[in-house]
């Protein structure tokens, strides 16, 4: 099997519907997936990283410091942004074009064995996952950090029996799966939490948190709310990156993390307090958390390509991570107009996401992500206007992207946000625009 093949197969599990019957069908899929792949109990303890957003900067982080201190983590992460192998890291690298096809061999046989008629094949993100666990056990990783998807209750990844459950900031998103309430999103996320093992959660709303510490009280897990075993003071940026100053466990001092934006520091402060109740402080040197901090790259999250005028990739899609996108904007680009390439898909609130972003740019060009539920651009055009700047529609991303860098004046900063999707669809042609040695290399 080819890489090429490897993809096609992957994106052939997008297609089709399967047979529902219920949220529970997720986790007995899954279950039935492991057990052909002979997964059932994973070759390594497993950290299951829940929450809305931070998931993916907090579980990276924590794998580079796990590494940093000498472990040999796996990570799993999701979606990915320009190529799958994103997805799929060991020791800190993304696995190969050769090695995802070899994996993909491996495993195509058991996805479909998976199969029956009532629950049907398994699907993209089980798969994903399914591969993932599948090369940790392969590579010996000691360790697996999984990124959970969708809620937590019922997601795929659930199946699996985690050392440490990790929370990160809950709000609002995916209504329409987990419910318009926070409470009700809350409960989804506790879902990742086990009996007599730690939960590390982040800080969180009154809302949100009295539902997890409830869940904790009623599941006998140990909550440790990182606001109190760990102190931590926002240093701002640094070299390209973010500074931070944390003591938990132990004292940290000054940290340099390569993820930016203010968000990244109670991203970075989770992370330490996991590897601390994976590890224990004693076993988690200063140096490797100051390594692994420096070490830790995520591609799209604040991602800032340098030229006239300079380019910020960033897949915030809801409202809590646009209002983390226009505070990175205005600590980074402070006082400096911006122009916005913006497009949402309809599984998203555009209404909430919009006004963080749009409200403080000159203009913002409105485009389509390549998604069958891309919201259309001059549907997505009518709420961006209401919030007053300079409107103008360009469907494809890539010419949306010219269009911007166009109209750009001296000073400007140009964005790309609103979804996953479409920061995929640009940024291999900005970084081979920008950064030509980069262009075939992922993060």
């Amino acid at each position: 099997m080819t890489y090429h093949d490897a993809l096609a197969y992957l994106a052939g599990l997008l297609e089709g519907r399967r047979p529902y019957r219920g949220p529970g069908d997720r986790l007995a899929r899954m279950a039935r997936l492991l057990a052909a792949l002979d997964l059932v109990r994973p070759s390594c303890p497993v950290v299951l990283v829940a929450g809305t957003k931070g998931k993916g900067s907090t579980s990276t982080m924590l794998a580079a410091i796990l590494a940093a201190a000498g472990r040999r983590p796996g990570l799993y992460t999701k979606p990915h942004v320009s190529e799958f192998r994103e997805r799929i890291r060991i020791g800190g690298e993304v696995i190969g074009e050769e090695h995802l096809a070899a994996l993909v061999a491996a495993v195509a046989p058991a996805v479909d064995a998976a199969a029956d008629e009532r629950l049907g094949r398994p699907t993209y993100f089980e798969v994903s996952l399914g591969l993932a666990l599948h090369c940790f056990r392969e590579q010996a990783a000691d360790v697996a950090v999984v990124e959970v998807g969708i809620g937590g209750r019922y997601d795929a990844a659930n199946v699996l029996d985690p050392a440490v459950s990790v929370i990160t900031p809950i709000s609002r998103d995916h209504t329409d799966l987990l419910g318009d309430s926070l409470a009700s999103i809350a409960a989804h996320k506790a879902g990742v939490m086990r009996p007599d093992r730690p939960v590390v959660v982040a800080p969180q709303v009154p809302e949100a948190d009295r539902v997890v510490a409830a869940e904790a009280a009623s599941r006998g897990a140990r909550l440790i709310r990182v606001a109190e075993v760990a102190e931590w003071r926002d240093g701002g940026r640094a070299n390209g990156g973010h500074r931070l100053r944390l003591k938990a466990g132990g004292d940290y001092g000054w940290l340099e993390s390569r993820l930016r934006g203010p968000h990244q520091v109670v991203n970075a402060a989770t992370a330490v307090v996991a590897a601390e109740a994976l590890l224990a402080p004693a076993s988690l040197p200063r140096e490797a958390v100051a390594r692994g901090l420096r070490a830790a790259v995520l591609p799209g999250r604040f991602e800032v390509l340098d030229g006239e005028p300079p380019l910020v990739l960033d897949v915030a899609h809801n409202a809590a991570a646009m209002d983390a996108l226009a505070a990175a904007l205005d600590v980074y680009f402070p006082r400096r107009p911006r122009v916005v390439v913006f497009g949402m898909l309809g599984t998203h609130d555009a209404t909430a996401a919009v006004p963080p972003v749009a409200g403080r740019a000159r203009l913002v060009v409105v485009t389509e992500p390549a998604h069958l539920r891309a919201v259309p651009a001059p549907q997505l055009a009518a709420v961006v206007r209401d919030c007053g700047p300079e409107v103008v529609e360009v469907p494809d991303p890539i010419a949306a992207l010219a269009r911007a860098e166009a109209e750009a004046r001296p000073r400007e900063v140009v964005c790309v946000t609103g979804s996953v999707y479409l920061v995929g669809a640009v940024r291999d042609r900005a970084l081979a625009a920008r950064r030509p040695e980069a262009s075939r290399h992922v993060g």
